[in-house]
């Protein structure tokens, strides 16, 4: 008997979590934050205190494994919770060459997108003058943003890039338009799921000055996994802004892109607008010809 109850009590909960894909989405969501802001950023903390020049390396190699084992890890074993397969909860669909090249070409225009309404932001909002304390918060997150893409070498840049780039691409699209877009979806309707999980996915950051960009991303890279059926794409996507951004860092500076965005500023956002919605386009082409083939 005594044996039986905590199995019991361990078959209702998860009989739980596969009835209700809302509970699932909120215990799914408020353990990896858990984990990974506090119990992550604690170990981190602990282990090499303030982020600065010297221990960066530190960060980075802590920041790559809080990524694994605070979200990739708790997104499997909460997956394995659900009453189907990996396959259908992560949409594990190889994509096409065409899908990948549009995914490409649609992610570095939006990219350039964001990076504008930015630039405009900073203009219209100039937080130094609303609150020293949002400048200087805004300061801090940046200082550190920066620190952890800075690279004096390839070598160093290579591992840059396998932090800030292809770990979270694997580890946070797993989580949200893995996990809680399957769930959001089937709870909701599949639009409403990629939106949902895309405005989630910019409060997970909690960077208010990024947010509507965010936003944006985070809104893309669901939907083309809702209109493809395939995670690679999300993952190619995610890998591809935050390569860029490391690698313009790495190559031109701070400064440097920020002037050059000026220089051009109203030309680039209307061809990085017009080849995105093209993007867009192309993908809603494509797949309406395959849903047609499929018949």
């Amino acid at each position: 008997m005594t044996n039986e109850k905590p199995e019991q009590g361990k078959n209702q909960i998860k009989g739980s979590l596969k009835s209700s894909p809302i509970t699932m989405t909120l215990i799914a969501l408020g353990t990896v934050f858990v984990l990974y802001q506090f119990f992550g950023a604690g170990l981190t903390f602990l282990l090499f205190g303030g982020l600065d020049k010297e221990n960066v390396q530190g960060f980075r190699f802590m920041t790559m494994f809080s990524q694994f084992f605070f979200i990739f890890v708790p997104t499997l074993l909460f997956a394995r919770w659900q009453e189907v397969g990996y396959r259908e909860i992560f949409k594990l669909k190889t994509p096409t060459l065409f899908e990948i090249i549009i995914t490409i070409i649609g992610t570095l225009s939006l990219q350039n997108i964001a990076q504008i309404y930015l630039y405009v932001q900073d203009i219209l909002l100039p937080f130094e003058k609303l609150s020293p304390i949002f400048e200087t918060i805004r300061k801090m997150m940046e200082r550190t943003y920066l620190i952890l893409i800075s690279a004096k070498s390839p070598f160093e840049f290579a591992f840059v890039v396998l932090v800030v780039a292809l770990t979270p691409a694997i580890c946070e699209e797993l989580l949200f338009r893995g996990l809680v877009q399957y769930n959001l979806s089937k709870a909701s309707n599949y639009k409403f799921g990629f939106i949902l999980t895309g405005i989630i996915f910019a409060m997970y950051h909690a960077n208010p000055f990024s947010f509507i960009p965010l936003i944006a991303l985070g809104v893309y890279f669901g939907y083309l996994v809702y209109k493809s059926g395939s995670i690679y794409l999300s993952m190619i996507a995610h890998f591809v802004n935050n390569f860029g951004a490391a690698y313009l860092y790495y190559k031109f500076g701070k400064e440097e892109i920020v002037s050059g965005q000026a220089s051009f500023l109203f030309m680039t956002a209307f061809f990085s607008i017009a080849i995105f919605i093209a993007s867009i386009y192309a993908f809603e082409i494509l797949h309406v010809n395959k849903n047609q083939t499929d018949l």
